[in-house]
């Protein structure tokens, strides 16, 4: 009988100490997991501002000069391509290669090569045309128009 008892006092003994290490092994916090981000589908409205199609053109021209062409044949969209800058060429929209997969009906950025084609959409407040230009973009083509 005391062998017995030995028995079941060293299996509940063994039956506890898997109980508490199985208890501590589920209450551990979780190490983090990476999530995958997915493309915005639209910026948000801080990231995004409208600004005159006569504005953004000079400053387009400071910038680029001859390598960018600009044309607004139609009321609802503004057409920017620029072509033969290099290396430079991501400045036009801050080395932000989100830009170039976000999906937001207000504009798009699309990189072929040497050449950028940016379609940006119009908006008539006033009589006067404004286009929808990510910060990135406007504040990059600012800076790089100033130190000329």
């Amino acid at each position: 009988m005391k062998n017995t008892s030995k028995i079941y006092v060293f299996l509940g003994l063994i039956a506890l100490v898997a109980g508490i290490m199985l208890w501590v092994s589920l209450s551990k916090p979780k190490a983090f997991e990476v999530e995958k981000v997915d493309v915005a589908e639209e910026l948000s409205d801080r990231n995004i501002v409208s600004i005159q199609v006569d504005s953004l053109t000079n400053i387009i021209r400071q910038v680029y000069g001859n390598d960018a062409t600009v044309s607004a044949n139609d009321s609802e969209n503004y057409v920017v391509k620029i072509q033969n800058q290099g290396n430079e060429i991501s400045n036009f929209y801050n080395d932000n290669p989100r830009l170039l997969e976000t999906k937001d009906e207000r504009f798009s950025i699309k990189r072929i090569g040497s050449r950028i084609e940016a379609t940006f959409k119009t908006e008539s407040i006033k009589q006067q045309k404004y286009v929808f230009v990510p910060t990135d973009v406007v504040y990059k083509l600012s800076e790089l128009a100033y130190n000329k």
